[in-house]
């Protein structure tokens, strides 16, 4: 009997162990340790170097990822150092001649790594000085957009100890470093002395200001090594003025753009303009365009010469007519745009706005009625709210929740080509009151003797409402629709009712920008008070 019980037992384990899952090594715990270093030669903060080969082992294989993008060396080499990895050990050797006395920062950022987990070595940096010291100051801040205050990865912050102008455009800096994520950048092992410090964003890395396509950003003063909290607000610098486009969007109207602004610019025609029948030469709001209306469709071409400042450009547009066929056949008419504004239901506290395609020439106003809750309505006002005739508005004291029809009879308008409108009727309600929400925003600026713009706007920039201030006031902004909102307050120092950017040569800090700590919600049917201290924000 105790014979088989043993038997029974080993029998039940012999079924056990041959019936588990087979299961393979795991080969232990994922290694994510990153590389240690066993021995640099020359040793780390060596003095007084002057070879051209630097060795430097760890602990395991190694390999090199992104050294293009990661390594920084600091002052800038002329020649790019040459690379080996073998197994354990990185080589390095410098094809430049060094400068007397000064003390070389290689940044590898997260460049070396090991060979099989990537694990990098994080920020490792070599240094050493081919004099007796190892200059030990560092020049820290922040760098920033200067229009947004947004941050970006990679951009050069460099310190000169000349004072010349021209040192970004032609020199290379005597130290730089790289800015984080975050905009943060810390340039080490600084000698003593006054520096002039820029900021660039170097699209073809030669460390060189170049391109106006390239954006920088400088302080007007020297900073001292060992200076903190330095902020730079990039910007870049207005392109050079040149003719964009010169078009025909349709017979009767010729566009003319450019990159920036014409300042005191002159037309002088190349041919008798009698038989276009020129209607109208209109800029637009920020003066880099021009746009041409004539009644004659069945033009040809525009010819003119545009003096600008000391320059002059030759232009040509070859017109657009009526008279096409097939599908360059142009149907002509006179239509209106309305369609966004009420689609939703009309704000109320704005008058409602219709926006012509062409210039009005003549109208009868008396004709359009407005009916509520289909009772005709007499006192509105009804108005072009520009100088071609293009903006219609209807204003009223509008009622909410309330529904509205406006009848505008064929004929009532007639543009410069003799068209006529068809018949129109526009029918839309007005939302409620409790559907909007209002903020007052009590400001106090820092200083009396400038103009500032405020805007009210979303996190994509895009503009709500604008206000001009030049002394502490309070906006009571209404009818806001519910959503999250920023606030921000541009030092208009020009006047001119937008930001401007800067200029190097010219010393030109771009316009400041201020942004409120926090993003405002406004809600439905909610008031939102709000003080601010533009002194006591973030610039």
């Amino acid at each position: 009997m105790r014979f088989g019980f043993r038997f029974s037992v080993y029998s039940l384990l012999l079924i056990a162990t041959s019936c588990a899952i087979q299961v393979a090594p795991t080969g232990g715990d994922k290694d994510i340790k990153s590389p240690k270093i066993e021995k640099s030669s020359p040793e780390n903060f060596s003095t007084n170097f002057s070879g051209h080969d630097i060795n430097i082992s760890f602990n395991e294989y190694i390999t090199l990822k992104d050294l293009s993008t990661q390594l920084v060396i600091s002052p800038p080499l002329k020649h790019t150092p040459d690379t080996k990895v073998k197994k354990k050990t990185l080589s390095i050797h410098l094809n430049d001649t060094l400068q007397q006395n000064k003390t070389y920062t290689m940044n590898f950022g997260n460049a070396i790594t090991d060979l099989h987990e990537g694990n990098a070595v994080e920020d490792y940096q070599y240094v050493f000085s081919t004099g007796d010291v190892i200059d030990s100051l560092k020049v820290s801040g922040k760098v920033e957009n200067g229009l947004d205050k947004k941050t970006e990865k990679g951009i050069y912050v460099m310190l000169y100890g000349n004072t010349d102008d021209s040192l970004p455009l032609k020199m290379l800096p005597d130290y730089f470093g790289k800015a984080s994520d975050s905009g943060a950048f810390i340039i080490r092992n600084v000698s003593p002395g006054s520096y002039r410090i820029f900021a660039l964003k170097d699209d073809n890395s030669n460390y060189l200001f170049d391109s106006r396509d390239e954006a920088i950003a400088f302080e007007t003063e020297t900073v001292e090594a060992g200076k903190t909290g330095v902020l730079l607000r990039m910007f870049k610098e207005k392109g050079k003025q040149q003719l964009l486009k010169a078009t025909c969007e349709e017979p009767g109207k010729a566009t003319v753009s450019y990159a920036s602004p014409l300042v005191d610019s002159r037309i002088k025609f190349l041919s008798d303009t009698s038989a276009l029948q020129l209607f109208s030469i209109l800029y637009s709001e920020k003066k880099d365009s021009i746009t041409f209306w004539y009644r004659n469709q069945l033009s040809d071409s525009l010819n003119f010469i545009l003096q600008r400042d000391t320059a002059r450009d030759t232009i040509s547009v070859r017109l657009k007519k009526t008279d096409g066929k097939g599908k360059a056949k142009y149907i002509p008419s006179l239509t209106t745009q309305y369609a966004s504004q009420i689609e939703n239901g009309l704000e109320v506290g704005k008058p409602l706005q219709l926006v012509f395609n062409h210039p009005v020439d003549s109208f009868d106003l008396k004709k359009i009625k407005l009916t509520e809750d289909s009772v005709e309505v007499k006192n509105m006002k009804v108005f072009f709210a520009d100088s071609l005739k293009e903006i219609l508005k209807v204003d009223y004291a509008w009622k909410e929740k309330t529904k509205y029809t406006i009848d505008i009879p064929p004929q009532t308008f007639k543009d410069i080509f003799e068209i006529r409108n068809d018949t129109l009727q526009l029918l839309f309600k007005t939302k409620s009151v409790a559907d909007y929400g209002t903020l007052a925003l009590k400001i106090q600026l820092p200083f009396s003797d400038k103009q500032y713009l405020v805007q009210l706007m979303d996190d994509k920039e895009t503009v709500y409402r604008q206000s001009v201030i030049h002394t502490d006031t309070t906006l009571n902004y209404e009818y806001l629709n519910p959503r999250s909102y920023r606030l921000k307050v541009i030092e208009d120092l020009n006047s001119n009712g937008e930001w401007d950017t800067g200029n190097y040569l010219k010393h030109e800090q771009p316009e400041r920008v201020f942004y409120y700590k926090e993003n405002l919600i406004v809600r439905a049917n909610w008031d939102v008070d709000v003080k601010w201290n533009i002194a006591d924000s973030n610039n």
